[in-house]
């Protein structure tokens, strides 16, 4: 009776839906993005008034039915705007859904956690994954370059494989790190700068933490800012597979500035020669074994020698024209229990240069399982293999002379010349291997509906061997060794176990949000160097060291400690007004005694103005937020043992043989002199930074047109660098804490969303301001930084109380000398004081030229930066461009008299003050007539797509095919032929060349 009973209600509740059933009709369809078209899955698809609907795939695809006679469909989806479609009948409907762009509570990610964007306090530059320029880089920190306001990215090399320079709101040490803290998946992995061993494609979002209220949750190594990388996590709905390529070809961007007329080489050398007092080599004789064409075979006009046969411009084969390509495999997915994404990459770059390649491996797995409703736990999982071969190569070498003897053999200009880049490149053995693994296991616990913990684990082991051989006719090292060959193995193993509460809870208009925890991570590297001279043949190369007749041996490790206990809070009153309170203590065995442990606390408030009555006053205001944060960050970028009394070792030739002997101290090199360290000091502590930042964000036209401006003034104290000391002390230098920096500046951010119809169009910028200033050095004024420059006879970079840090020290310049008069008058002699020779300033006026007369003669440090992109969609099409610029820099330009200035030089028939005469035994100053404009704008990048639709291919959802150019040009009055964009300290010569690169990408959605 129950049971009939039991089925009588069955039906009579199922009833409406069966009627329901027989009488709808199906409609089907893809939901997409409407600016980038990518299929959206898990929308939310309802008939308006009923709980009837579904939910969207993987891919996009959706299937509902409606009742007769038709029905509304509301389509919805977190962080987009809700949409309804009127249907009559089943078929085929596609939608597209538009970003609500009134949400301000997209996540970011902030360390140890994340926050809504509109709850932010502090200053966070957020930059999504797909917001990358699609172009090939060895290092993810290179793509960030002009992406976010208060950030300088420098890429000073084009080489393969090569890394950049990344500094947040300027330079804040003298001795320590200056670069940001790069935290990978909430591991932190170390200095920013040369990430390779993530794949940009697997990036969901990269935040930059600048200011202290959101830099100090990382205390002791959160002075240079933070940035964070956010792999891509599966998502509840079907496996979708995405295929990316990217295709790539490369070339030089301009004609380098070398020899490429022999009869103009010949003359110029001549000439030089000639100043120089010394006899002209090009004369048609032998000398040195090497035979130099006179000017008239050269151009073949020598009745009785033939033309001269051979004029190589060696740019032509040195470099190439290098084909690149990208490869990525990813799979995401995953149910309300299982959730994963696991992706592929191969990665190779060819180099311009010949026999130059970087190849990389890449795999990646971020898998988590709910083990119970409310305890989660999963796995991330990096492994990465790299491989360099070759390098950079010279392409300066004499027009003159050929690359091979007729007999096939590589042609040398006299017997001790090794440096004939072809001979280099096909017979120097120079590559490296890496092998890098991040892995995390964690296990995060809810222990009610408002609090959280979590624990994990992550070890990262990295392994590096880098192969060398110089044969020995082919390097003058190979040559004077008799065969040259090194093997250099580095190991590192950093473990870190993370464990820490989080609290999220409303309690009527009070909103909490807090972490509390305590993190432990050790370092431990090892490395060994093996070096082997004297080799009977050169055919094994390096393989053999044991057969060398001179071996060496070095070997070395070091291991640190961190611990730390951290906190946060954030606090909410009506959802109004903001306030966040910070705290981490570290302690580091890297510091003396008596400051192992320092706290680094920090404070922010912000004011939702838009919540306000008379701001909602204003309907085109849609954001308006002030901020204002203060607090402690710090920096202990130096090596273990600084603190401590070491004993060394030092090698001294006695008694016909060399002997080890040890002692107290270790020993440097300043490039000339050995530098005696090893001074205990139980005093040296972390560098502290202090920083406030006030910020006003802005939001007009429901979010179509945004402004985020920020004021920052940071100021380092006790500043970790190396003191000179008494020679009475047998020591030449110790660590010590003295001296002051400060920074401050103003960065601006701007986006408008101009047309956003059929026809969308948007453009960005931002721009960067930041004063630099070094307030005191201790007991100094004036320091060196860099070793002595060969060609100056004196290193160049200085740093000065009262200057901006890395100012460019020596002579000024006033011309060149037209007679022998002004050479006199201007207190030179000698040489020095001849006509077509520079004229130096005798700025103390004591009539004559002298250290005494060097000043500051150039600031290598930007004045402001400055980016400018746009993005235009129409349908399938879509368009994006980016410029980034740099102003107000100073370059020390060792280029400067390259061949084409050469033949504009001084002779008394052209008695120009541009450039002096050519004189091959010049000894040159460090002067500013050296000095030229570093500022440059340049054409980023440059792309065009099209999104076809998802039908046009069976089986795949998504394709898209677009055109990328990169370092299409840049507009600067630098060097002919250079690249403006120099390291750090300004310095300008011989870099590997920046490409001009071409880019055909394939992007496939399954």
């Amino acid at each position: 009776m129950r049971q009939r009973y039991f089925i009588f209600l069955l039906c009579l509740l199922l009833a409406p839906a069966l009627a329901w059933a027989q009488a709808a009709a199906t409609v089907r369809g893809v939901v997409k993005d409407a600016v980038t078209g990518e299929p959206l899955p898990s929308v939310t698809v309802l008939v308006k008034g009923t709980t009837q609907g579904t939910a969207s795939n993987a891919d996009g695809s959706y299937s509902v039915g409606i009742p007769a006679g038709g029905a509304t469909l509301v389509f919805s989806y977190v962080g987009y705007l809700a949409q309804e479609l009127p249907v009559t009948e089943g078929g085929t409907k596609d939608i597209n859904l538009k970003a609500d762009t009134k949400q301000l509570d997209d996540v970011v990610v902030v360390g140890y956690g994340t926050v809504a964007k509109s709850d932010l306090t502090g200053s966070v530059g957020v930059l999504k994954g797909s917001e990358l320029n699609k172009t090939p880089a060895s290092s993810v920190d290179q793509l960030l370059q002009g992406k976010v306001a208060g950030v300088q990215v420098i890429v000073p090399s084009g080489e393969p494989g090569a890394g950049a320079t990344v500094r947040i709101r300027g330079s804040s040490s003298l001795n320590g790190s200056n670069s940001p803290l790069l935290v990978v998946d909430g591991f932190p992995w170390g200095d920013a700068g040369n990430l390779k061993q993530i794949n940009p494609d697997d990036i969901a979002s990269i935040e930059v933490l600048k200011d202290a209220s959101s830099a100090a949750i990382y205390g002791s190594r959160g002075a240079n800012g933070v940035i964070l990388v956010t792999t891509k996590r599966g998502k509840v709905g079907k496996t979708s597979l995405t295929l990316s390529t990217l295709n790539t070809l490369s070339t030089l961007p301009s004609k380098l500035d070398v020899w490429g007329n022999p009869i103009d080489e010949a003359t110029i050398s001549n000439e030089a020669r000639s100043n120089a007092g010394l006899a002209p080599l090009y004369i048609g004789q032998d000398y040195l074994g090497t035979y130099y064409p006179s000017l008239a075979e050269l151009r073949g006009t020598d009745p009785n020698k033939p033309q001269w046969p051979y004029s190589t411009y060696w740019p032509d084969l040195v470099y190439r024209n290098p084909f690149s390509q990208s490869y990525t495999l990813t799979a995401n997915g995953g149910t309300e229990r299982t959730k994963f994404s696991v992706s592929g990459n191969y990665y190779r770059e060819e180099g311009l240069a010949i026999k130059n390649a970087y190849d990389r491996y890449n795999g990646r797995l971020n898998l988590e399982q709910k083990l119970f409703d409310n305890v989660t736990a999963g796995v991330n999982l990096i492994l990465t293999h790299t491989q360099r071969t070759g390098g950079g190569l010279g392409a300066g070498r004499s027009s003159i002379f050929p690359v091979y003897n007729t007999d096939g053999s590589y042609f040398r200009i006299g017997p001790l010349d090794y440096g004939n880049p072809i001979g280099i490149a096909e017979n120097v053995t120079n590559k490296s291997r890496g092998f890098d693994v991040l892995g995390t296991l964690f296990v995060s616990w809810d222990l009610t509906k408002w609090l959280n913990f979590r624990t994990q684990i992550s070890d990262r082991y990295g392994n590096s061997v880098d192969d060398n051989y110089q044969p020995r006719n082919i390097t003058y090292t190979g040559y004077q060794f008799n065969g040259f060959g090194t093997i250099n193995n580095f190991n590192n193993n950093e473990i870190l176990n993370e464990n820490y509460f989080t609290l999220n809870k409303q309690v009527g208009i009070h909103g909490f949000n807090a972490v509390a925890g305590f993190t432990t991570q050790s370092f431990n590297v090892r490395t060994s160097a093996l070096e082997g001279r004297g080799f009977i043949s050169d055919v094994l190369g390096n393989e053999n060291l044991n057969s060398a007749t001179t071996q060496v041996i070095n070997n070395g490790g070091n291991k640190s400690l961190l611990n730390s206990f951290l906190g946060r809070l954030n606090y909410s009153l009506r959802d109004r007004y903001l306030f966040t309170f910070t705290g981490r203590a570290d302690g580091s065995s890297k510091f003396g005694a008596n400051n192992k442990w320092a706290f680094f606390p920090s404070a922010a408030l912000a004011w939702k103005m838009q919540e306000e009555e008379f701001i909602k006053a204003i309907p085109s205001i849609s954001e308006a937020k002030l901020r204002v944060s203060y607090g402690l960050t710090g920096n202990q970028g130096i090596s273990p043992y600084q603190t401590l009394d070491r004993l060394g070792l030092a090698r001294y030739y006695t008694g016909g043989a060399f002997q080890t002997g040890y002692g107290p101290g270790v020993f440097a090199y300043d490039g000339y002199n050995k530098i005696w360290e090893g001074v205990p000091n139980p005093d040296l502590k972390w560098e502290t930074t202090s920083q406030i930042d006030a910020g006003l964000d802005l939001g007009f036209a429901n979010q179509r047109f945004t402004v985020s401006l920020d004021y920052y003034y940071k100021r380092t104290r006790d500043l970790l660098r190396q003191s000179y000391i008494t020679p009475s002390s047998g020591y030449d230098r110790v660590w010590v804490n003295d001296g002051v920096i400060e920074n401050q500046g103003v960065e601006l951010g701007l986006n408008a969303e101009i047309l956003n119809g059929p026809v969308q169009w948007s453009v960005g910028g931002n721009f960067t301001l930041n004063r630099n200033k070094l307030v005191s050095l201790g007991a100094d004024n004036f320091v060196w930084n860099g070793a002595t420059i060969e060609m100056l006879r004196s290193p160049l970079n200085a740093y000065i109380v009262g200057q901006p840090v890395n100012v460019f020290y020596g002579y000024r310049t006033n011309g060149v000398i037209q007679n022998t008069n002004e050479g006199s008058a201007s207190g030179l002699t000698g040489d020095m004081a001849k006509p077509g020779e520079l004229r130096y300033v005798d700025l103390n006026g004591d009539g004559k030229i002298t250290e005494a007369d060097r000043t500051i003669i150039g600031n290598p440090n930007p004045k402001f930066l400055y980016s400018f992109n746009t993005s235009l969609r129409f349908k399938g099409f879509d368009l994006g461009a980016q410029l980034y610029g740099v102003y107000g820099n100073d370059v020390f330009d060792f280029n400067k008299f390259s061949p084409s200035r050469q033949l504009q030089r001084w002779t008394p028939d052209n008695p120009t003050n541009a450039f002096p005469s050519v004189n091959s035994n010049r000894a040159y100053y460090g002067s500013d007539w050296f000095v030229t404009s570093g500022s440059f704008l340049r054409v980023q990048n440059v792309t065009i797509g099209y999104n076809f639709k998802s039908n046009i291919i069976k089986g795949v959802q998504t394709l898209r095919v677009y055109f990328s150019g990169n370092n299409l040009y840049t507009f600067t009055g630098f060097h002919t032929g250079y690249d403006p964009e120099v390291q750090a300290n300004g310095q300008a010569g011989g870099a590997y060349p920046r490409p001009r690169a071409l880019s055909l990408g394939v992007n496939i959605g399954i």
